[in-house]
This record gives structure tokens, C-alpha cells and sequence, in this order.
């Protein structure tokens, strides 16, 4: 008897097949180094460029693809591999930067090899600027075909650099130098025969190289942005230095000259920020995968790992430095500004405290004026009144002869300033 189906079997199978989950996995399993075999040889080249260039690669690269006669496989927005029997060509778009990795099997004769960045399939139409060019010969200790060659007749016997790799089966031998023809060169001698291993310790050579000479696009805007910053501390010293001192400098020049450096100093890090961050990332990728090679040394050689860090290391220190130095140097701005604004609400202060003395004063004064024009003003209405009052009298003393006008007008005064008085009162209130 088959199963009831719960409900949302259909849900959870309609989630399985959606197209993010895909393109999560997918990316699980990208990039994946390429097998190898010795003899071979590999050529690595990246090209520094943006990503506004995207399709024109694609294309350039297709245009390689079918110069050299190989078929596309498994072509995604950012990456192509194609192969034949004999190459197998890897391009892969990255951040800010793109690269090819063309891997070849018995290529014959290795004395008269010609390597493809010279054969004319298309290189002068990939976009951006060549970085890095890597040559990688692979041979076993039976075959050393690539060892008699000039292509790996290295300035310096023994080479620069020479250690064991894979558990001692392999020999990793380089001068750290460019090459007649414009390469830097490996040569690693094997005895391992497994594709695998072989492709993940060449794809370790590549990042190596690749990210060692990103991780170094920044220093010259580590030398050009120190100037820049002792600039802006000297200037930023300044303003402290005059926002110290008893004077009666404006606090709108102090301000005016602290706004524009802060907006000076804005402009120098955003120049920088992202270059140094990128190559302090590019440095942890390379000390990674050195560490991943695990080299053992060869007497009277010097291993890759430590050529390579003699001079990453300090550069990855000076970017760290450079950062915490525009950190703290914006920091100290902020404070200035702080202080500034400190001094200018002190100074609002005081200004907002004499205002308030001055208006107390004129309400005061216009209080006293509005006292005196009150006791005028029932003076006046008095006098008025009085007058009102005495033809009054007058006319009734026509009547009554003991009735004095004078004398009933001069009673009347008090009664009627009173009367005035509190009509005002009355109507203040």
C-alpha cells in the first residue's frame, strides 16, 4: 500500500528546486581548481579592470576560447571553462579584477613551447590592465622536461626559493623574479600522480601570486596618503592650539577652518579606505593559503612562505596603521568640534543671559513708565471729571442759594480721584 503523502512534501519539493537555493549551491562548488598531470604547463594572467567591462570580457574571452579551438562547458555570468583534449582555459570574474588559466598536457617538445600570451588569439581585446602573469611548469623527477628549458633558466642557482611541499613528494622552486618573457615562473617537480592534489596545490600557487600582487596594489596609496594626514594633523594641531588660547578670535573662523578640514580629511580617506581594506583581505587570503601548503624546508634554501611574508607583513602592518591613523585623526576632529561647540554654547550662553538682563530691564522701565502714565492719566481723568463736576454744581447753585460751587467742587476731589483710581484698578485686573 503506498504511503499518504503529507501535505507539504509538495511545498518542501517546490523549495528543493528554488532558484536561490541553486545558486547557493552552485556557488558551494565554484571555482573549482582544475586537475593536472605531470609534464604540464600552466600560464595564470589576471587583468585589473571594473565591472562595467563584464560583457566585453565574456566576449574577449569566448574569442580566445575559439582561436585555440576549445569548447565552452559549463558557462556561467562570471565564469567559462572549455577545454579540448590536450588545454583546458579557466576565466573567472571577480570584484575588481578577472583571470584566466589556460592548463596544458603533453605539449611536446617543452624547448620549443610557445606560450599562448604570445600566440595572437586575442589578448589585445581583453579589457583592463595585466597585473599578474604566472608561468608554471609541472614535472615528474623521472621527466624533468621543463628544467632543461630556457623557459624556466631561472637568474639565480639555486633559485631564490625552493621547498618540499605535499608531504615531501613535491619541489616548489621559483626566483620571485619576472622572466625574460614578462612571467613569473614555478617550477614544481613531482611525484605525486594524482590530478586532484596536483590541480589544488597549483590553484594554491596561483592565489598565492594573484593575491600577493593585490594585496600590494595599495602601497603606493599607503606612500602617497602618509603626506596627506601629517597635513591634516598639523592643521588639525592648529585649530586646537587656537582653541585654546585667551583671545577674541571669532569662533566662526576656528569653525569655518575645522569644517573644511574635516572635509578635507573625508575626501583623503574615502580615496583610500576601500583600496587598503581590500588589500589587508587579499593579505589574510595569501598568509592562508602559504599556511595551507605546509613547505618543508630544503637546506640552504629559503621557503616560499617566508620571501612572501618578508614583504606582506610589513606592508599589511602599514595598512592597518594607515587606517587606525585616519581613525583616530577623524576622532580627534570630532572632539575639536565638540570643544567648539562647547565654546560656542558658553558664548550663547552668555549672550541669551545678558539678553534676558536687558529685556528684565526694559520690561522694568516700561513697567515704571506704565505706573507713572497711570497716576497721569487719573490726574486727568480726575481733572476732567472735576470740570464735568463744576458745571454741574454750578447749575444746581442756581437753584439753592446756600449751595457754594467752589466749596462742593473741592469736597468732590477726593471721592472723585478715588472713584478714578479704582476704575483703573478694575480694569488692569
Amino acid at each position: 500500500m503506498k504511503p499518504t503523502e503529507h501535505p507539504n512534501v509538495e511545498a518542501l519539493r517546490q523549495f528543493s528546486v528554488d532558484g536561490r537555493r541553486q545558486l547557493i549551491q552552485a556557488e558551494r562548488h565554484a571555482r573549482p581548481p582544475l586537475p593536472a598531470l605531470a609534464p604540464a604547463i600552466v600560464q595564470h594572467l589576471v587583468f585589473h579592470n571594473d565591472l562595467e567591462g563584464l560583457v566585453d570580457e565574456r566576449r574577449a574571452c569566448l574569442n580566445i576560447c575559439t582561436a585555440l579551438g576549445l569548447i565552452p562547458k559549463g558557462e556561467l555570468n562570471d565564469q567559462i571553462q572549455a577545454m579540448s583534449d590536450n588545454l583546458s582555459l579557466k576565466w573567472e570574474r571577480h570584484t575588481e579584477y578577472s583571470s584566466y588559466t589556460l592548463i596544458g598536457q603533453n605539449v611536446g617538445d617543452a624547448k620549443s613551447f610557445t606560450l599562448w600570451t604570445e600566440q595572437d588569439i586575442g589578448w589585445k581585446h581583453v579589457p583592463g590592465h595585466l597585473l599578474v602573469s604566472l608561468f608554471i611548469g609541472v614535472e615528474s623527477e623521472e621527466n624533468p622536461i621543463w628544467s632543461d628549458s630556457a623557459h624556466f633558466r631561472f637568474e639565480e642557482m639555486p633559485p631564490l626559493c625552493s621547498s618540499k611541499v605535499m608531504s615531501g613528494t613535491t619541489v616548489i622552486e621559483s626566483d620571485m623574479r619576472i622572466g625574460p618573457q614578462g612571467q613569473t615562473r614555478f617550477l614544481v617537480r613531482t611525484q605525486n600522480e594524482e590530478p586532484t592534489r596536483i590541480g589544488r596545490l597549483l590553484q594554491r600557487l596561483i592565489e598565492i601570486e594573484s593575491y600577493g600582487a593585490l594585496s600590494l596594489l595599495a602601497w603606493k596609496d599607503a606612500k602617497d596618503i602618509g603626506p596627506v594626514l601629517g597635513e591634516a594633523e598639523s592643521r588639525l594641531g592648529d585649530i586646537t592650539r587656537r582653541l585654546t588660547a585667551i583671545g577674541d578670535e571669532a569662533d566662526e573662523a576656528i569653525l569655518s577652518d575645522l569644517t573644511e578640514l574635516s572635509a578635507f580629511h573625508e575626501a583623503s580617506t574615502a580615496r583610500t579606505h576601500f583600496r587598503l581594506n581590500a588589500s589587508l583581505a587579499y593579505h589574510e587570503i595569501v598568509v592562508r593559503r602559504l599556511s595551507e601548503l605546509r613547505e618543508e624546508r630544503i637546506s640552504e634554501s629559503q621557503r616560499l612562505a617566508n620571501f612572501i611574508q618578508r614583504r606582506l607583513n610589513p606592508a599589511a602592518r602599514t595598512y592597518k596603521a594607515i587606517l587606525v591613523r585616519q581613525e583616530e585623526t577623524a576622532e580627534r576632529i570630532n572632539r575639536a568640534a565638540q570643544l567648539l561647540r562647547g565654546r560656542i554654547e558658553v558664548a550663547i550662553g552668555k549672550q541669551n543671559q545678558q539678553l534676558l538682563k536687558s529685556m528684565n530691564e526694559r520690561a522694568e522701565a516700561q513697567y515704571k513708565l506704565q505706573r507713572t502714565v497711570e497716576g497721569l492719566s487719573v490726574v486727568a481723568i480726575t481733572y476732567y471729571a472735576l470740570g464735568i463736576l463744576t458745571y454741574l454744581a454750578a447749575a444746581i447753585a442756581g437753584q439753592f442759594e446756600w449751595l457754594s460751587v467752589k466749596e462742593t467742587v473741592g469736597f468732590s476731589v477726593p471721592f472723585v480721584l478715588l472713584t478714578v483710581w479704582l476704575g483703573i484698578q478694575r480694569l488692569r485686573k
